[in-house]
Protein backbone atom coordinates (compact mmCIF):
# COMPACT_ATOMS: atom_id res chain seq x y z
CA UNK A 1 0.00 0.00 0.00
CA UNK A 2 1.44 3.33 -0.77
CA UNK A 3 1.04 5.81 1.86
CA UNK A 4 1.33 9.60 1.78
CA UNK A 5 2.59 11.90 4.37
CA UNK A 6 2.61 15.92 4.10
CA UNK A 7 4.63 18.39 5.53
CA UNK A 8 6.03 22.20 4.69
CA UNK A 9 9.44 23.20 5.60
CA UNK A 10 8.68 25.08 8.74
CA UNK A 11 7.01 22.25 9.93
CA UNK A 12 9.45 19.44 9.65
CA UNK A 13 12.13 21.17 11.47
CA UNK A 14 10.50 20.98 14.88
CA UNK A 15 8.71 18.21 17.60
CA UNK A 16 6.06 17.28 13.85
CA UNK A 17 9.26 16.58 12.02
CA UNK A 18 10.45 14.08 14.67
CA UNK A 19 6.82 13.09 14.92
CA UNK A 20 7.08 12.41 10.75
CA UNK A 21 10.16 10.01 11.60
CA UNK A 22 8.68 8.08 14.11
CA UNK A 23 5.94 7.41 12.11
CA UNK A 24 8.34 6.18 9.06
CA UNK A 25 10.61 3.78 11.61
CA UNK A 26 6.88 2.34 12.97
CA UNK A 27 5.89 2.05 9.39
CA UNK A 28 9.15 0.13 8.19
CA UNK A 29 8.64 -2.15 11.57
CA UNK A 30 5.29 -3.36 10.53
CA UNK A 31 6.14 -3.50 7.02
CA UNK A 32 3.54 -3.49 4.13
CA UNK A 33 3.85 0.44 3.27
CA UNK A 34 5.69 2.16 0.41
CA UNK A 35 5.81 5.70 2.45
CA UNK A 36 5.84 8.72 -0.16
CA UNK A 37 6.16 12.21 1.58
CA UNK A 38 4.42 15.39 -0.04
CA UNK A 39 7.08 18.29 0.79
CA UNK A 40 6.88 22.04 -0.06
CA UNK A 41 9.62 24.13 0.66
CA UNK A 42 13.70 23.75 0.32
CA UNK A 43 15.31 20.51 0.83
CA UNK A 44 17.33 19.81 4.28
CA UNK A 45 18.60 16.93 6.38
CA UNK A 46 15.15 16.01 7.04
CA UNK A 47 14.30 15.32 3.53
CA UNK A 48 17.27 13.62 3.07
CA UNK A 49 16.96 11.77 6.05
CA UNK A 50 13.50 10.85 4.49
CA UNK A 51 15.07 9.58 1.36
CA UNK A 52 17.83 7.60 3.69
CA UNK A 53 15.03 5.13 4.87
CA UNK A 54 13.63 4.65 1.74
CA UNK A 55 10.91 7.59 1.54
CA UNK A 56 9.72 9.21 -1.93
CA UNK A 57 9.91 12.55 -1.18
CA UNK A 58 7.90 14.42 -4.09
CA UNK A 59 8.80 18.48 -3.37
CA UNK A 60 5.10 19.97 -4.26
CA UNK A 61 2.54 22.87 -3.70
CA UNK A 62 -1.39 22.84 -3.32
CA UNK A 63 -2.20 23.97 -7.25
CA UNK A 64 -4.39 26.51 -5.64
CA UNK A 65 -1.48 28.60 -3.18
CA UNK A 66 -2.22 31.79 -5.60
CA UNK A 67 -5.54 31.74 -3.87
CA UNK A 68 -4.04 30.89 -0.11
CA UNK A 69 -1.58 33.55 -0.81
CA UNK A 70 -4.56 36.30 -2.06
CA UNK A 71 -6.73 35.14 0.67
CA UNK A 72 -3.71 35.85 2.82
CA UNK A 73 -2.95 39.10 1.68
CA UNK A 74 -6.75 40.58 2.06
CA UNK A 75 -7.11 38.83 5.79
CA UNK A 76 -9.86 36.60 5.07
CA UNK A 77 -7.73 33.08 5.79
CA UNK A 78 -5.08 32.08 8.15
CA UNK A 79 -3.00 29.37 7.31
CA UNK A 80 -1.02 28.11 9.77
CA UNK A 81 0.29 25.15 7.68
CA UNK A 82 0.57 24.68 3.72
CA UNK A 83 1.85 21.06 4.77
CA UNK A 84 -1.72 20.27 5.93
CA UNK A 85 -2.86 21.63 2.57
CA UNK A 86 -0.81 19.18 0.53
CA UNK A 87 -2.91 15.92 0.56
CA UNK A 88 -5.46 17.54 -1.42
CA UNK A 89 -3.79 17.02 -4.76
CA UNK A 90 -2.75 13.13 -4.12
CA UNK A 91 -5.20 12.53 -6.65
CA UNK A 92 -3.40 14.62 -9.09
CA UNK A 93 0.24 13.09 -8.21
CA UNK A 94 -1.15 9.12 -7.75
CA UNK A 95 -1.70 8.03 -11.32
CA UNK A 96 -0.43 4.27 -10.51
CA UNK A 97 -2.81 2.52 -7.71
CA UNK A 98 -6.15 2.53 -7.31
CA UNK A 99 -6.28 2.90 -3.30
CA UNK A 100 -3.68 4.94 -1.40
CA UNK A 101 -3.45 5.37 2.67
CA UNK A 102 -2.89 8.90 3.91
CA UNK A 103 -2.16 9.86 7.21
CA UNK A 104 -1.00 12.80 9.57
CA UNK A 105 2.28 13.04 10.49
CA UNK A 106 1.75 12.50 14.00
CA UNK A 107 0.92 8.52 13.85
CA UNK A 108 2.42 5.72 15.03
CA UNK A 109 1.86 1.98 12.95
CA UNK A 110 0.95 -0.54 15.88
CA UNK A 111 0.50 -3.23 13.81
CA UNK A 112 0.29 -4.94 10.11
CA UNK A 113 -2.77 -4.20 8.26
CA UNK A 114 -4.95 -5.82 5.62
CA UNK A 115 -5.64 -3.45 3.34
CA UNK A 116 -7.76 -5.74 0.87
CA UNK A 117 -10.94 -5.22 2.52
CA UNK A 118 -11.83 -1.44 2.78
CA UNK A 119 -12.48 -0.19 -0.79
CA UNK A 120 -14.65 2.88 -0.43
CA UNK A 121 -16.45 4.56 -3.14
CA UNK A 122 -14.13 8.20 -2.79
CA UNK A 123 -12.60 7.83 0.61
CA UNK A 124 -13.10 6.45 4.06
CA UNK A 125 -12.59 8.22 7.52
CA UNK A 126 -13.34 7.94 11.30
CA UNK A 127 -14.53 10.47 13.55
CA UNK A 128 -13.13 13.47 14.84
CA UNK A 129 -12.96 13.27 18.72
CA UNK A 130 -15.66 10.32 19.90
CA UNK A 131 -16.03 7.38 18.31
CA UNK A 132 -19.35 7.07 17.96
CA UNK A 133 -20.38 10.70 16.49
CA UNK A 134 -20.23 10.48 12.78
CA UNK A 135 -21.30 14.03 11.90
CA UNK A 136 -17.59 15.48 11.10
CA UNK A 137 -14.81 13.17 10.58
CA UNK A 138 -10.68 13.59 10.91
CA UNK A 139 -8.93 13.69 7.92
CA UNK A 140 -5.56 12.87 10.00
CA UNK A 141 -5.89 9.14 8.20
CA UNK A 142 -7.82 8.31 5.17
CA UNK A 143 -8.16 5.54 2.70
CA UNK A 144 -8.44 7.16 -0.88
CA UNK A 145 -10.15 5.99 -4.05
CA UNK A 146 -7.85 7.82 -6.13
CA UNK A 147 -10.02 7.79 -9.73
CA UNK A 148 -12.51 8.66 -7.83
CA UNK A 149 -11.09 11.99 -6.39
CA UNK A 150 -9.56 12.57 -9.27
CA UNK A 151 -13.24 12.50 -11.16
CA UNK A 152 -14.15 15.51 -8.85
CA UNK A 153 -10.93 17.37 -7.95
CA UNK A 154 -11.64 20.46 -10.36
CA UNK A 155 -15.51 20.89 -8.49
CA UNK A 156 -13.61 20.29 -5.08
CA UNK A 157 -10.67 22.98 -6.28
CA UNK A 158 -13.40 25.56 -7.46
CA UNK A 159 -14.79 25.00 -4.04
CA UNK A 160 -11.73 25.16 -1.64
CA UNK A 161 -11.03 28.93 -3.97
CA UNK A 162 -14.33 30.17 -3.12
CA UNK A 163 -14.66 29.30 0.41
CA UNK A 164 -10.61 30.99 1.09
CA UNK A 165 -12.06 34.18 -0.10
CA UNK A 166 -15.72 34.55 1.79
CA UNK A 167 -14.20 35.06 5.28
CA UNK A 168 -16.78 32.53 7.02
CA UNK A 169 -14.03 30.48 8.59
CA UNK A 170 -11.24 32.24 8.75
CA UNK A 171 -9.04 29.50 9.95
CA UNK A 172 -10.32 27.08 6.59
CA UNK A 173 -8.32 24.20 6.48
CA UNK A 174 -8.53 21.10 4.52
CA UNK A 175 -9.80 19.39 6.75
CA UNK A 176 -13.34 21.88 6.95
CA UNK A 177 -13.03 21.95 2.97
CA UNK A 178 -13.07 17.63 3.14
CA UNK A 179 -15.89 17.67 5.46
CA UNK A 180 -18.12 20.02 3.71
CA UNK A 181 -17.02 19.21 -0.04
CA UNK A 182 -17.87 15.53 0.19
CA UNK A 183 -20.65 15.75 3.23
CA UNK A 184 -22.67 12.30 2.76
CA UNK A 185 -20.39 11.01 0.48
CA UNK A 186 -17.43 9.61 2.34
CA UNK A 187 -17.07 5.85 3.85
CA UNK A 188 -17.00 4.87 8.05
CA UNK A 189 -13.13 4.28 8.68
CA UNK A 190 -12.60 1.76 10.95
CA UNK A 191 -11.46 3.93 13.94
CA UNK A 192 -8.89 1.41 14.80
CA UNK A 193 -7.21 2.96 12.14
CA UNK A 194 -7.32 6.05 13.36
CA UNK A 195 -7.22 6.01 17.03
CA UNK A 196 -6.60 8.83 19.38
CA UNK A 197 -4.90 8.09 23.53
CA UNK A 198 -7.83 10.01 24.87
CA UNK A 199 -9.63 6.87 23.69
CA UNK A 200 -7.78 4.56 25.60
CA UNK A 201 -5.99 0.95 25.18
CA UNK A 202 -7.35 -1.01 22.43
CA UNK A 203 -5.37 -3.94 21.53
CA UNK A 204 -6.86 -4.03 18.24
CA UNK A 205 -5.20 -0.26 17.69
CA UNK A 206 -3.56 -0.57 14.30
CA UNK A 207 -2.68 3.56 13.78
CA UNK A 208 -2.43 5.91 17.05
CA UNK A 209 -2.91 9.67 16.07
CA UNK A 210 -1.79 11.94 18.44
CA UNK A 211 -4.45 14.06 17.59
CA UNK A 212 -4.87 16.93 19.86
CA UNK A 213 -1.50 16.88 22.29
CA UNK A 214 1.73 16.39 20.91
CA UNK A 215 4.17 14.24 22.93
CA UNK A 216 6.23 17.56 23.11
CA UNK A 217 2.78 19.14 24.31
CA UNK A 218 2.32 16.31 26.71
CA UNK A 219 5.77 16.91 28.76
CA UNK A 220 5.33 20.67 28.48
CA UNK A 221 2.02 20.23 30.33
CA UNK A 222 3.47 18.09 33.10
CA UNK A 223 6.34 19.98 33.48
CA UNK A 224 4.25 23.34 33.84
CA UNK A 225 5.43 25.00 31.09
CA UNK A 226 2.59 24.89 28.93
CA UNK A 227 0.33 28.36 28.21
CA UNK A 228 -3.40 27.89 29.44
CA UNK A 229 -4.60 31.07 28.50
CA UNK A 230 -5.43 30.51 25.25
CA UNK A 231 -8.23 28.63 23.61
CA UNK A 232 -5.91 25.74 22.03
CA UNK A 233 -3.74 25.47 24.61
CA UNK A 234 -6.57 24.93 27.14
CA UNK A 235 -8.30 22.86 25.12
CA UNK A 236 -4.88 20.50 24.85
CA UNK A 237 -4.78 20.44 28.24
CA UNK A 238 -7.41 19.39 29.07
CA UNK A 239 -7.36 16.46 26.72
CA UNK A 240 -4.59 15.64 28.34
CA UNK A 241 -6.12 16.30 32.52
CA UNK A 242 -9.06 14.67 31.20
CA UNK A 243 -7.47 11.07 30.14
CA UNK A 244 -4.04 11.55 31.85
CA UNK A 245 -4.05 7.32 32.74
CA UNK A 246 -4.87 6.68 28.74
CA UNK A 247 -1.53 9.00 28.06
CA UNK A 248 0.50 7.24 30.20
CA UNK A 249 -0.13 3.87 29.11
CA UNK A 250 -0.20 4.88 25.72
CA UNK A 251 3.55 6.46 25.94
CA UNK A 252 4.54 3.03 28.15
CA UNK A 253 2.76 0.66 24.71
CA UNK A 254 4.59 2.97 22.72
CA UNK A 255 8.04 2.50 24.39
CA UNK A 256 8.11 -1.26 24.67
CA UNK A 257 6.83 -1.37 21.33
CA UNK A 258 9.34 0.80 19.40
CA UNK A 259 11.90 -0.66 20.86
CA UNK A 260 13.33 -2.88 18.06
CA UNK A 261 12.45 0.04 15.61
CA UNK A 262 14.42 3.07 17.01
CA UNK A 263 15.66 2.38 20.72
CA UNK A 264 16.33 6.50 21.35
CA UNK A 265 12.51 6.86 20.13
CA UNK A 266 11.18 4.16 22.43
CA UNK A 267 13.27 5.94 25.82
CA UNK A 268 11.64 9.29 24.65
CA UNK A 269 8.23 7.39 24.94
CA UNK A 270 9.13 5.42 27.86
CA UNK A 271 10.98 9.34 30.42
CA UNK A 272 7.36 10.79 28.86
CA UNK A 273 5.32 8.03 30.42
CA UNK A 274 7.61 8.31 33.76
CA UNK A 275 6.91 12.17 33.90
CA UNK A 276 3.18 11.80 32.86
CA UNK A 277 3.28 9.52 36.00
CA UNK A 278 4.54 11.98 38.25
CA UNK A 279 2.32 14.70 36.85
CA UNK A 280 -0.71 12.19 37.38
CA UNK A 281 0.17 11.37 41.39
CA UNK A 282 1.12 14.93 42.39
CA UNK A 283 -1.45 17.16 40.07
CA UNK A 284 -5.14 16.80 40.54
CA UNK A 285 -6.69 19.04 37.70
CA UNK A 286 -9.72 20.72 38.37
CA UNK A 287 -12.54 19.44 36.26
CA UNK A 288 -11.93 20.63 32.58
CA UNK A 289 -14.79 21.11 29.99
CA UNK A 290 -15.05 18.50 27.95
CA UNK A 291 -17.80 19.43 25.88
CA UNK A 292 -15.72 20.35 22.55
CA UNK A 293 -15.49 16.67 21.79
CA UNK A 294 -19.29 16.61 21.23
CA UNK A 295 -18.25 18.91 17.90
CA UNK A 296 -20.97 18.53 15.27
CA UNK A 297 -20.75 20.79 12.71
CA UNK A 298 -23.63 19.81 10.49
CA UNK A 299 -26.92 19.49 11.51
Amino acid sequence: MRWYFGIDEAGSQGGLGTLAKTAVLSARAIGGLSPRLLYYGQETSFTEWMRRHGVVVIVTEPRFLPAIRAAEAAGTHRSHSIGHWLRIGIPLLETADEFVLYTDCDVVFLRAINWAAPRPKLFAAAPEFKRDNWNYFNSGVMLLNVAALRQSYDAFERHIVARLSDGVFPNYDDQIALNEAYRGQWSRLDPALNWKPYWGAARDAAILHFHGPKPDDLAAVAAKTWRRDNPTGLTLARLLDGHLDAYVAWCTTLGDQLQMADLPTALRFHNLAATLTRYHNTETPPPGDLSFMDLKLFP
